[in-house]
């Protein structure tokens, strides 16, 4: 009722900033205007002006300016294709300690300057020497622990040597897709930059940031992001894409759910955050027709991603330690009833935490007897309710369970997008005695990220088309201390299930003796009942047709339209929309 309410004033607010930006924009007509309205943590773009890609705590530049770096290769999840870019192609040694990488010839920076090994060499020994030292870039640890050195071969190959065997470190860092991959920086501005955390990389004046795309920024409020079109690309030159029809791109915070439904339904904007609530989509598509998503008018009205949802323990708090109590709080979650009412029965509870694309369901079917040896998955409060009683809990006059005197109280912890999930996996708990309410706050990523938590709902960032990725999330190296920043919430270790995440890691990915390994890792991690999985997840993007065409679809599934991942896939979406007048 509370939103209903609020509903009217904050599409006042809409629709006067998104008029506000197209009036001050006339030279650009709505269209050839590509207006984008952003799901950030907060009412207002938080980070205004700060463009550089490797800040820990810029949340804001995946959401407007991410897709103006261009990586290495561009990677399609829909079939499984590496993309060539900046590069033309990788090889490895024979045993995988070193690398080759082939630059395209012809790109250029922003500001003219041609592109080439320096800027790669100069990026990677930047991050490599942060990661050896203050480890406040984005990936200079894990770049740091991975490559031994790097050199120049000729005016067009970059050699990496990588400190161990390492079959998967192109898809680690050189090809981007979701969250995944590097940006490349210019040597000639970066060199004189000081300190690279605390570079802004941001001058409008200056035509900063320069990268290799299209786009230059023109406006960074922290109300709205103007991205205009230069028509002095590299790639429409070597014919590798079109020259974009879009001449302005115009990013505003979206706000709440409510709020980018009024949006992309009032035509005001072409495209906004996941939805997520199959219900509400359902709704917008078939209120106007003019409104498409991955699948069409149909379920599940998105495109799966490889971010399966699962309810996390914090291993370093202590509150856990007892796996009686983390199989009990498994059992206590209906995983059907909450993608019933969250989804609309539009997704798919989950056993595991690995998302169901097609080349990892040979090891989805391998692990799904393990899966039920353990019970995971299994709603069952009876069996919740003796493995509590074995843990030594007692419910108290108020139905809540306590130990030694102390009600078992848990705060679940998620980022907004999860509000549609968070309340039922809290009442879920409190029905079966667990004192257990939900946070969502602008603040929630961040406490997520420094373990200050008892439980989260979060995803996975991790594997796509070989299991190694999702594993070795859990392996010891990534058990961080509470206080040091992480997106792999678990922080959980165990020394066997390290030394078979160890052997995958250095097999190829098509070795074909890596599904019994996968079958045993997962036998350690459903024993100890190391979270506790719910669903697959989709993003339900609406795309408005009326001002632009040529949205990704599974029918023409040329990459997803997922337009905040920090990999900048959407950059390679942005040629190829088309103006409908």
């Amino acid at each position: 009722m509370a939103s209903r309410r609020l509903l009217p004033s904050l599409m006042i607010g809409a629709a006067f900033a998104l008029t506000s930006a197209v009036a001050s924009a006339q030279n650009v007509p709505r269209n050839r205007t590509l207006i984008v309205a952003a799901q950030v943590e907060a009412p207002v773009f938080r980070n205004v002006g700060l463009a550089n890609p490797f800040s820990i705590n810029n949340e804001d530049y995946r959401v407007s300016i991410i897709n103006m770096f261009e990586p290495l290769f561009y990677y399609n999840v829909t079939d499984n294709s590496v993309i060539p870019w900046l590069a033309t192609g990788y090889a490895y040694n024979a045993d995988f300690t070193s690398l080759t990488v082939t630059l395209r010839d012809g790109v250029t920076w922003s500001d003219g300057k041609p592109f080439g090994v320096n800027d790669v060499l100069f990026t990677l020994n930047m991050l490599i020497e942060n990661g050896r030292g203050k480890k406040d870039l984005l990936n200079a640890a894990a770049l740091a622990a991975s490559v031994k050195a790097v050199a120049k071969v000729d005016d067009r190959t970059v050699r990496i040597d990588l400190s161990e065997p390492d079959p998967r470190f192109a898809f680690k860092y050189l090809i981007n897709y979701f969250d995944i991959g590097l940006q490349w920086v210019p040597e000639h501005i970066w060199k004189d930059a000081g300190d690279p955390a605390a570079f802004r990389f941001f001058d409008v004046a200056k035509g900063w940031p320069v990268t290799t795309s299209p786009w230059t920024v023109s406006r960074f409020t922290d109300a709205q992001v103007f991205i205009d079109r230069r028509d002095d690309w590299w790639a429409a030159k070597a014919k590798l894409a079109p020259m974009p029809e879009v001449r302005r791109i115009i990013t505003v915070p979206g706000g709440t759910r409510d709020r980018m439904v009024q949006l992309i339904s009032s035509n005001q904007a072409d495209i906004v955050n996941d939805i997520q609530v199959a219900e509400v989509v359902r709704q917008v598509v078939t209120q106007n027709p003019k409104i498409t998503t991955w699948t069409g008018k149909d379920a599940p009205y998105g495109a799966r991603d490889w971010w399966p949802t699962s309810l996390y323990f914090n291993h370093k708090s202590g509150k856990w330690a007892d796996i009686r109590l983390r199989r009990a709080i498994g059992h206590y979650i209906d995983r059907k009833q909450i993608v019933d009412v969250a989804y609309s029965g539009a997704a798919e509870p989950k056993v595991d935490p690995f998302p169901g694309f097609g080349a990892l369901k040979p090891y989805i079917d391998a692990i799904a007897p393990v899966a039920a040896k353990h019970g995971v998955g299994v709603y069952d409060k009876a069996k919740g309710d003796a493995l509590m009683g074995e843990a030594g809990y007692k419910k108290n006059a108020n139905g809540i369970w306590e130990k030694d005197g102390q009600p078992l109280s848990v705060v679940i912890e998620a980022i907004p997008v999860l509000n549609a999930v968070g309340p039922i996996v809290a009442q879920q708990l409190k029905n079966a005695g667990v004192d257990a309410s939900f946070r969502s706050t602008p603040e929630s990523r961040a406490v997520l990220r420094d373990g200050r938590f008892d439980l989260t709902l979060f995803g996975h960032r991790g594997s796509i088309a070989d299991p190694y990725a999702t594993l070795e999330m859990y392996h010891s190296r990534n058990a961080f201390e509470v206080g040091r920043p992480t997106l792999f919430p678990a922080r959980w270790s165990n020394a066997d299930y390290d030394k078979i995440v160890d052997e995958i890691g250095r097999l190829a990915p098509d070795n074909p003796g890596i599904k019994d390994l996968v079958v045993a890792a997962m036998d350690i991690w459903m024993r100890e009942a190391v979270e506790v999985p719910i669903s697959e997840w989709y993003h339900r993007v609406p795309m408005n047709q009326t001002y632009w065409t040529g949205w990704p679809t599974k029918d023409n599934p040329y990459m997803q339209p997922s337009f905040w991942y920090t990999s900048g896939s959407f950059g390679y979406v942005l040629p190829r929309l088309k103006p409908v007048q």
